[in-house]
This record gives C-alpha cells, structure tokens and sequence, in this order.
C-alpha cells in the first residue's frame, strides 16, 4: 500500500496554496499595475507558507520532502520574513499612486537581512546528513525565541500596515473631496485578520512554551496544541479568501492620491502668508469655473487649475477660509443644490439628482451634511420654497 502523503488537514493549506499560486501567476499575466504586482507578491508568500508548513508537519509528504527536497525548508522559510514587508507594500500601493520610497524605507529590508544572517549561521553551526541543515535548526533546544522574533516581526509589519490605513483616512479631508463615502472596510478588515492570525501565532508559542516549561508532562498531553495549530491554517483560507474576492473586485472606492501632495498638504505653516491676488484668484475661480461639480475633485486637482502648489492651495484654504479642503468644497455645493432646491425650474428634479450635479457621489453623505448645515432634510427645504 502506498504511504499517505497529506492528511484531512493538510488539505486546507493544499487549497490555500494552490489558490495563491493560481490566483498570483493569474494577476501577473493579466494585470499590470503596482498594486496587483504587490498583491501577487503577497500571494506568492503566502503559498511559501502553506507549502512551509506542510513540509514540516504534513503526514508523509515530510518525509518525502526530506528524501528528495530537503533544501525545501530553508528556502519557504523566507515566506515568513517577507509577508509583513509586502502586505505593507500591498497596502500602500491601494492607497496610494505613484507609490515612491525614501530614505527610512530601508527598514523593509530588515526582515530578509534577518533571514539571510540566519541561514548563513544554520549553515556554519548545523551539519544534516541529508542536507536539511535549517530543519536541524527548527528542532534545536532554543528555537521557541527565533519563533518569536520572527512573529513579532510579522505582526509589527501588520500593525504599520493597519496605521498606514488609519493615518491616510485621516489626511482624506485635506485632500479630497468626497472622502465620506469612501469604504476603507474591506482593507482594514484585510490587514487586521493578519493581524490577528499572526498574534495567535504567537499566542500559541507562548502557551505552548509556558505550559512545556510549568506543567507536568501528562498535562501537556490533555491539551491539543495540533488542533490550535489547525485552527490556523483554517484562518489562513479565510484571509486569503476575503483578500482574493475584495482585492480583485471591480467595486473598492478607494481614490489613489500621490502621498506626496497628500502629506504635504497636512503639513501647515503659520509663517506663509497669502496676497490678496492669490486668494481673489481661488475664489474667483471656484465661482466662475465650478470646479466643485467634478465628484472627484482633489486638491492636486484644483491647484494645478489654480496655478498653485498642493500645500500652498491647502495652507491658503485653512488660513484664509478656516476650514480645511473638503468643507471648503462642501460649502460650494451646498450652496449649488440649495439654489437648485429653490429653482422652480428644477421641480422636476429629484433630490438625489440635483446631489449628483453639485458633485456629491453619496445620497447618505450629502443628506447628513445638508442636515447639519440647514438643521433640515433636502425635502423640507425644497418644501418652503414651493407654492402654497
């Protein structure tokens, strides 16, 4: 009889590995842009995960591995440095376009600086018969501490990636604006199940080390540690499942804007001042253009239009109008829909209708905004201008 090679378990990460890979090679043949390049490297490191672990704990393909490949566990464990890097990658280029690097970016390097040390000193203090010298080093005295490192790195890396989210959400008002109805959800949602599978994973390790080190070995065996193991390779295909069907989906509403226009106008100066051209310039041309009725409106957009500096154009809105770019838009709009609310000639117009021309892409955002601007609805107020 022929030896079994994957057990029950083993095929959910046979299934996380080749949707990966599949889905990867897809994304690399098909699409061109940074973010899906990123995404696919993404993807490609998480297929050297589950095809790590697999190695190491599958049934008989273990052995087989060590017979025949047994470079194999030096070579995925790589997958675990560099997943953390590239979801940050990943994330950025989704938010971002014209994704650049600076100087402090070096750090992303860290992690496979890390593995490449550590490999060249599996290589000079372990000696395998069978040439797996790394797998003699996974079952070395103090291998639990490696573990950790590794796992604390690849969960700081989920946290940049979370707070890279949350610092972008932030700067949208200055920068953009339609920033209300923008869904930030699904990539939150994304980063934070990395997040939290990463921290079970070292959840694991610490009771696992604890438990080994405080109890008696009979106790040890109550507990089935392979099941909270298994519970992560299950986790591991629902992550990579939400990644594949949001990040390939045609309806995120995430608008790319260039970081560096989107930090520069969040960096306000006391010190620029404004001549009374510049500002008659802005207003004259919100006024006479409408440059507001674009629902995509940026403020890279308008300050080229304007012959402006994106920082320049923000600072200048802040310190002359003091609101920031988004209300300063707003205000524009509303007044456009409350004109057209009091036209008799738009009557025939719905409410949403006349939201869409003055440039709003959102019927719950523009209802909120007119409320707390009106203290009414867009009925009532259409209401006081009809004929009685």
């Amino acid at each position: 009889m022929k030896n079994v090679l994957f057990n029950t378990h083993d095929i959910t990460l046979l299934v996380v590995f080749y949707i990966c890979l599949l889905f990867a090679i897809l994304i690399l043949t098909t699409r061109r842009n940074a973010t899906y390049l990123w995404l696919s490297a993404f993807l490609l490191s998480q297929a050297g995960l589950s095809a790590f672990i697999i190695s190491l704990y599958g049934a008989g393909f273990h052995n087989w591995a060590l017979e025949h490949i047994p470079a194999i566990f030096a070579t995925l464990e790589i997958s675990f440095w560099i997943e953390g890097p590239l979801l940050l990658l990943y994330t950025r280029s989704a938010l971002y376009q014209n994704m650049t690097f600076k100087k402090q970016d070096i750090v992303l390097l860290l992690p496979l600086l890390i593995y490449f040390f550590v490999i060249m000193t599996v290589n000079i203090l372990f000696e395998a018969k069978q040439g797996a010298d790394f797998l003699l080093f996974l079952r070395s005295e103090h291998i639990q501490y490696y573990e950790h490192l590794r796992n604390l790195i690849r969960t700081s890396f989920g946290f940049w990636a979370f707070f890279t989210i949350q610092s972008y959400q932030a700067k949208m008002p200055a920068a953009y604006s339609n920033p209300d109805p923008i869904n930030y959800a699904w990539l939150k949602l994304l980063v934070i199940g990395f997040i939290i599978l990463r921290s079970w994973a070292e959840l694991y390790l610490i009771m696992f080390t604890l438990v080994s080190e405080l109890m008696d070995q009979e106790v040890v065996q109550l507990i089935n540690f392979n099941l909270l193991g298994v519970l992560t390779n299950y986790g591991q295909l629902l992550l990579t499942s939400a990644l594949l069907f949001f990040a390939l989906s045609d309806s995120r509403t995430i608008p790319r804007l260039n970081k560096e226009a989107l930090e520069s106008v969040n960096l306000q100066s006391s010190q620029v001042t404004y001549s009374t051209e510049q500002i008659t310039r802005v207003s004259n041309y919100m006024k006479t253009k409408r440059p507001y009725l674009d629902n995509q409106l940026k403020v890279d957009d308008l300050a080229q239009q304007v012959s402006m500096s994106p920082k320049s154009l923000s600072n200048l809105i802040n310190r002359e109008f003091n609101v920031n770019f988004f209300e300063y838009i707003n205000n524009y709009r509303l007044k456009e829909v409350k004109g057209y609310l009091s036209d008799p000639n738009m009557a025939e117009k719905s409410i949403i209708e006349i939201a869409f021309l003055a440039g709003y892409n959102s019927k719950s955002s523009f209802n909120r905004l007119f409320k707390v601007d009106t203290d009414q609805t867009p009925s009532q107020f259409r209401q006081s201008f009809s004929v009685k």
